[in-house]
């Protein structure tokens, strides 16, 4: 078929900004009970509901009651949302945070933790049933009325399921998770840590004994702390505890000793950004997990006995970092170059890997961008990294001698990664005839923990460089157009493109969601889980307060001279309008072009289908007028 000559950005998809929103729930938490899969999904056309589903005989079934949505708000991040054993499943529900527990076999759904005296005040997540059914462990977080970030209180609690009464078991530090029993239920495990660490600084892996009152003894410090960060501890059926510890670099499994070769540069963990993400599982003599080499993940097998690893397939490109298995099959969500998230199941009889439900074919409306790794030179004679997407169409071509328009992305985090799995957004931008850079610069996780703390002191700089750098090394080399740039980030991303805006003259245009503006004020102003995040990243107060002034893009507006777009969700706890509106009130006072647009009953995260749809309809319009 002959294909339609027209420029770059103007070509017509049929991946519309409608299709995003219907494609958008999102895939959650997994856990295996009783021998049965069960899932969370955040469900896009039911206003972000969360629902669990059951897995049974090839048929998923909703067992969640209309009236409940399933989602946990510690740390505003949340996950850990439901666990469950036997025929008790425990979930956290989002009107009330309440705990309640729902009994698989009747259906019925009762309360088990009290009343808040005011709303989210109380909140539950990442928990464990005993294995005698008698009690709940979980990681619990209290809100006073009228709370900063500074006063809210984390710890473990206990929950005897009989009575419904509620103790503290552990308390005193910053943040508490992977509260887990060993099978005997003789022992509790968990990961602590404190302010200023983050959870992919430093951890610590604590280890109790468990009387029959619920009560811990014997506590004792396992693994972490003195600048490790210890994750993901699990117990084998014979009661070993295994976790994933970076001492010696990168993020490999631990058993007492380092289970995995200690010159192996494959990452076997993530940064803890939300709760109960898994990357191993252990299956007698094995352990299979998922790890990160320069950006690419993949499924391993890992022989106990030798310490050999051996990667099973390569169909795939990304993981979720959701990983659970019961007694035939490993269950896992993942995405390859051309289809989009889906769950997965690894036999362990056959070695046969099959989706679990029907596949995503929305991949095949249009012919699929795929992502290439770059390794390119950045500031300070350094390497930094990203996935390189050109413009494809199935009906279209360019216009002879044009090169394409260019729009970098810098992810969230920043302690995040990027990889090349489907990414129906990418997608929408490059059949559309925009080439994409989606940038895994300094401090991105994935290429070992030196490569992680390069940011430390240095966001706002490092991050931008190789966002940046990125752009100039694919010029150079041909590939895109150097004088029709973009950049566009949420988050800690959009802090990265309002810097890469405000103190650079490269892109001409960018988009910023929830991104970013003041520093002083967000480290004033940021819920707890991220409070102290600045200290690392760019330095501690009030010792650095003029770097905070000298890297907040609203404290710079006189040097920006390019039009920027504002996506901001009103009800944002992580990084509040403020941010946004503060750079708006130096936009107008510059008389610069820009677009505002607030978004009411959206957090952190869009998750209403409308947003979804006029965001992206935006950014495309704002783009047409101001880039190509």
């Amino acid at each position: 078929m002959n294909k339609l000559n027209k420029p770059y950005g103007h070509w017509q998809s049929s991946i519309s900004a409608e299709m995003l929103a219907n494609k958008s729930n999102r895939l959650g938490q997994m856990h295996c009970i009783s021998n049965e899969l069960y899932w969370l999904e955040s469900r896009a056309q039911e206003k972000g509901r969360g629902v669990i589903v059951k897995y049974e005989n090839g048929v998923s079934v909703d067992i969640t009651p209309d009236d409940y949505s399933v989602r946990t708000r510690v740390h505003e991040y949340g996950s850990g949302d439901f666990w469950g054993r036997a025929n008790l499943l425990i979930f956290a529900n989002d009107k009330d945070q309440r705990l309640y527990v729902q009994n698989l076999v009747t259906n019925e759904v009762s309360p088990i933790s009290p009343q808040a005296e005011h709303k989210h005040g109380l909140r539950y997540a990442d928990g464990d049933i005993h294995p005698e059914l008698t009690s709940t462990v979980c990681v619990r977080e209290t809100h006073p009325e009228g709370a900063t970030g500074h006063d809210v209180i984390n710890d473990l609690v206990i929950c005897d399921l009989g009575s419904n009464t509620i103790k503290v078991i552990a308390k005193g530090a910053d943040f508490y998770s992977n509260p887990r029993f060993s099978p005997d239920g003789k022992q509790l495990s968990w990961l602590q840590w404190s302010h200023p660490n983050m959870p992919w600084d430093e951890t610590e892996l604590w280890l109790a004994d468990l009387d029959k009152d619920g009560c811990l003894a014997n506590k004792r410090l396992v693994a972490g702390s003195n600048k490790v960060s210890v994750y993901d501890p699990q117990w084998s059926a014979n009661n070993e505890l295994f976790y994933v510890s970076d001492e010696n670099g990168w993020w490999h499994i631990y058993c007492n000793k380092q289970v995995t070769h200690e010159f192996c540069e494959i990452e076997f963990g993530l940064p803890q950004w939300q709760f109960a993400c898994h990357t191993f599982q252990i299956v007698e003599n094995k352990i299979f997990a998922i790890g990160t080499k320069f950006g690419q993940q993949n499924l391993f097998e890992i022989d106990l006995l030798t310490k050999s690893v051996k990667q099973i397939e390569d169909q795939f490109c990304f993981f979720s970092g959701e990983f659970v298995k019961d007694n035939n099959y490993l269950y896992f969500i993942a995405a390859s170059k051309e289809a989009t998230q889906e769950i997965y199941c690894y036999k362990l009889d056959t070695q046969k890997i099959e989706p679990v439900r029907n596949l995503d074919k929305s991949s095949s409306v249009e012919a699929v961008s795929k992502g290439v790794h770059y390794q390119f030179q950045t500031s300070n004679d350094e390497q930094a990294y990203g996935f390189f997407y050109p413009p494809v169409s199935s009906n279209h071509q360019s216009e002879q001698g044009e090169l394409p328009p260019l729009i970098v992305m810098s992810h969230g985090g920043p302690t995040g990664m990027t990889d090349a799995g489907y990414d129906l957004q990418i997608q929408f931008w490059t059949s559309r005839g925009f080439a994409v850079a989606d940038v895994n610069y300094r401090g991105s996780t994935g290429y070992g923990r030196r490569y992680r703390d390069s940011l430390k002191g240095n966001w706002g700089l490092h991050d931008v460089d190789d966002c940046i750098a990125m752009a100039e090394h694919l010029a150079s080399e041909g590939l895109i157009d150097g004088q029709r740039l973009a950049i566009r980030g949420g988050s800690a991303g959009g802090y990265t493109t309002l810097c890469a805006l405000t103190f650079h003259d490269k892109f001409k245009v960018g988009m910023s969601r929830y991104g970013v503006a003041d520093l002083l004020s967000l480290a004033q102003d940021s819920h707890k889980f991220e409070i102290r995040y600045l200290d690392s990243v760019v330095g501690p107060l009030p010792e650095a307060r003029q770097t905070y002034l000298d890297r907040s893009p609203c404290e710079h507006t006189e040097q920006l001279s390019c039009p920027i777009l504002l996506l901001q969700g009103l009800d944002d706890k992580v990084v509040p309008p403020s941010q946004s509106e503060a750079m708006v009130k130096a936009l107008e006072a510059k008389g610069l072009p820009y677009q505002y647009i607030e978004f009411e009953g959206e957090g952190h995260g869009f998750r209403k289908p409308e947003t979804i749809i006029k965001a992206f309809e935006a950014e495309l319009a704002f783009y047409k007028e101001y880039l190509l």
